[in-house]
């Protein structure tokens, strides 16, 4: 198992320290795998497409690129005009 070291601000640890007795988790640890899990299933539908359709997107201008039939580079052609 990793151990993952991250900051939150007072606000924050107010807010989380209360959500953990609400729901009667134990440690943070506990709290954040939960959030983890809780994130990764309950995406929106739009969320999913959203994700499915920039893997396609990358899909497609990676083989484009690959056979040379991008006549720009992607930063051109994303940049502000």
């Amino acid at each position: 198992m990793t151990t993952v070291f991250f900051k939150i601000n007072d606000i924050q640890e107010n807010e989380v320290k209360g959500m953990m007795q609400e729901e009667g988790y134990t440690n943070k640890a506990e709290f954040f795998r939960f959030l983890i899990k809780f994130y990764k299933y309950n995406k929106g539908a739009n969320e999913k497409n959203f994700e499915t359709a920039t893997k396609e997107l990358a899909a497609v201008l990676g083989k484009l690129n690959k056979e040379g039939k991008l006549t720009s580079s992607l930063d051109d052609q994303l940049a502000d005009v």
